[in-house]
């Protein structure tokens, strides 16, 4: 593997857009040998101090061997064994478990494809190791009565990065399959004969008793929370889309874009995507889980907070957005009994909607307004209004971190076609996509390009005394691209034609084709103290052209007097042995450096912060060859206290 597949490893892990990662990519900035080099010397580009932290403690890297099931212990010299290679950003709890999505490269003997899964660890043992919770070829649970080559319907993929509660190890992944269950229903053509129909590619899954081990290559620790099968009348009770308008109609999900959420509570929150009459509808949901024997979380039905068919709260609303309906919803959070969910009226170019917070209760509960379009944007020298909010919240059950942009002002960037990553998708982006131009003799690439604010921000919305809305992070882009920015860039979607197994989507028509999807990072630790992610872009000028200069980082932000202070966490070009020693050029013992970092929303808990890392080759001329490349997840105790002194 070469130096452009270690630094793009994070990133194209996934295909939910909620966990894209993007280096900006113009004339000349192919070269990744250019841009490490150039990074080196920009520490002054951010304005940050540099955080306390203690020590970084390696939650997983490049060298562990993905953990095989208990009565397969493997040595590493046997064939079928790999070793981790990319991951998503991970999530962690207060009492420091951290689950988390990552794979390996290569294929596997039986099920083809990279060993993927989903993998947990109790950072608060020291003598701890990586456990497997689910994996590719891992048996999907109950309900799930098809063979498959003599076996129940194994798991394929788990597209979104997991989900952990605040304070309990419970833990929530979405996963595709092939169908599930099979089951008679009468013929069309022909009365009085049944046939055969098979349903359920795809579902959400939880624990509530993580594993210390897996058993077997099949076993799961993993649940059925919410499957494909709310239209099969053995299931239609617990699965069906809850609030549609005839209420003895039993429809199915079709799709649960994102990643599901689950609380203290065992409450499991997702978005769905659902066809009524025809028509494609979405919403937020919720469901009550028991601790049961069987394998679906007990018998408590679907509620929906909201969906298509609700209006959006009119206080606060302009005029205009009075008597104006959710066309878009997006992931929700919970965490004390409430969820938060963005809500607008059009996902492409919303005019009405915001964020809104709602009870935990039954079905359409009361919906209350934290920020909606057209509110005044607190911590800026203009007025202004926002115009829009982030689909990603971070939620403490008090206090919601969120991206936000505000005014008119807009820059066009360039987004090269992905080389890497899934084969479909960077096909159609390079081939088939109407909206690609071809860019090969100007710019070196097959691109497209995409409209992005110029005034973003981290903000957090706290329901307690004083002062609500606070600006966290201000930054601003130039017509060039400079500036900072807080929106990462993805590829990402199902080619027209593509299988659930080969485009990490789910296989229906409700599966969003591929576009460039945006998406910001933060991660709330509590209402004073925020986490997130940033990229420096500078303007480099020689005498044959210009390029711009990409420096990725995390950031913290923690209230004092004057403010939020900005303090670094971790940034492109920083030495990889700072956190990890393994972090070396195989030979030479030399340190490889940051090449892009990951952080996701329930990546902060109870001052422990947990990050991605993919590291590459310091690189001191262009004709010096890559070499190794390195990768991991990473957590640390950030020392709150002694940073609010200093600030």
């Amino acid at each position: 593997m070469n130096l452009i597949h270690a630094a793009i490893a994070v990133l194209l892990l996934s295909s939910n857009p909620s966990e894209a990662n993007h280096l900006r990519r113009t004339k000349g900035s192919r070269d990744l040998k250019k841009k490490t080099r150039s990074n080196r010397t920009m520490k002054s580009a951010s304005s940050a101090k540099a955080a306390k932290v203690k020590s970084w403690e390696v939650v997983v890297n490049n060298a562990n061997v993905i953990p095989p099931p208990e009565n397969k212990r493997r040595s590493l010299e046997e064939e079928d064994e790999k070793t981790f290679s990319s991951y998503n950003a991970a999530s962690v709890n207060e009492g420091k478990d951290v689950v988390f999505r990552a794979r390996s490269t290569g294929q596997q003997n039986k099920e083809g494809g990279p060993k993927t899964g989903i993998y947990t660890r109790k950072m608060s043992q020291p003598d701890s190791r990586v456990i497997r919770q689910a994996s590719r070829g891992s048996t999907v649970p109950q309900p799930n009565n098809i063979d498959y080559q003599d076996e129940l319907t194994p798991f394929i993929e788990f597209p979104s990065f997991p989900r952990i509660a605040l304070s309990e190890f419970y833990i929530a992944t979405r996963a595709m399959h092939q169908p599930v269950w099979e089951y008679p229903v009468q013929s069309r053509r022909l009365e009085e004969v049944e046939v055969l129909e098979r349903s359920g590619n795809t579902g959400l899954y939880f624990s509530l008793e993580p594993s210390e081990a897996t058993e077997d290559n099949t076993s799961s620790t993993l649940k059925t929370g919410v499957p494909k099968l709310g239209n099969v009348d053995d299931f239609k009770d617990q699965f069906r889309v809850p609030g549609v308008n005839d209420p003895e109609m039993n429809i199915a999900f079709d799709v649960f874009p994102g990643s599901p959420s689950i609380d203290d509570d065992k409450n499991l929150a997702f978005k769905g995507n659902y066809l009524e009459d025809g028509v494609a509808k979405t919403g937020v949901f919720y469901r009550k889980l028991e601790d049961s024997d069987d394998m679906f979380g007990g018998v408590k039905p679907i509620y929906v907070i909201a969906n298509s068919d609700t209006l959006i709260p009119a206080e606060g609303a302009a005029e205009s957005c009075q008597d104006t309906k959710f066309g878009s919803t997006a992931s929700p959070s919970i965490a004390g009994g409430f969820m938060v969910f963005r809500g607008v009226d059009d996902e492409d170019d919303p005019t009405c909607g915001g964020i809104y917070k709602a009870k935990l209760e039954k079905n359409f509960p009361e919906l209350k307004p934290l920020v909606q379009i057209g509110d005044a944007v607190p911590g800026i020298e203009d007025v202004a209004t926002f115009t829009r909010f982030g689909e990603g919240l971070s939620f403490d059950g008090k206090a919601v971190a969120f991206w936000a942009a505000w005014g008119t002002e807009t820059v066009t960037l360039t987004k090269c076609c992905p080389e890497h990553g899934n084969k479909d998708t960077s096909d159609f982006c390079n081939n088939d996509d109407p909206d690609t131009t071809d860019g090969t003799e100007t710019i070196g690439c097959m691109y497209q390009e995409v409209e992005v604010p110029s005034h973003q921000g981290i903000f957090v919305y706290n329901e307690g005394k004083g002062e609500k809305l606070r600006l966290v992070k201000e930054t601003y882009l130039n017509e060039d691209g400079s500036g900072t920015d807080l929106l990462h860039w993805n590829y990402s979607g199902k080619p027209p034609g593509a299988g659930p197994n080969r485009a990490l989507e789910d296989d229906t028509d409700a599966a969003e084709p591929p576009r460039w999807r945006s998406a910001a990072f933060a991660a709330l630790m509590e209402k004073d103290t925020v986490a997130y992610k940033m990229t420096t872009t500078t303007t480099t000028v020689t005498e044959e052209s210009s390029e711009l200069v990409t420096t990725a980082g995390i950031y913290t932000g923690h209230r004092g007097k004057h403010g939020y202070t900005p303090h670094t966490i971790l940034q492109s070009g920083d030495l990889c042995t700072d956190f990890d020693e393994m972090a070396v050029v195989e030979g030479t013992g030399e340190s490889l450096a940051v090449e892009s970092v990951a952080i996701e929303r329930d990546g902060f808990r109870n001052d422990y912060l947990c990050v991605a890392v993919a590291c590459g080759t310091l690189v001191d001329s262009e004709e010096d060859d890559d070499e190794g490349d390195w990768g991991g997840i990473y957590c640390a105790n950030m020392e709150i206290q002694k940073i609010v002194l200093d600030a």
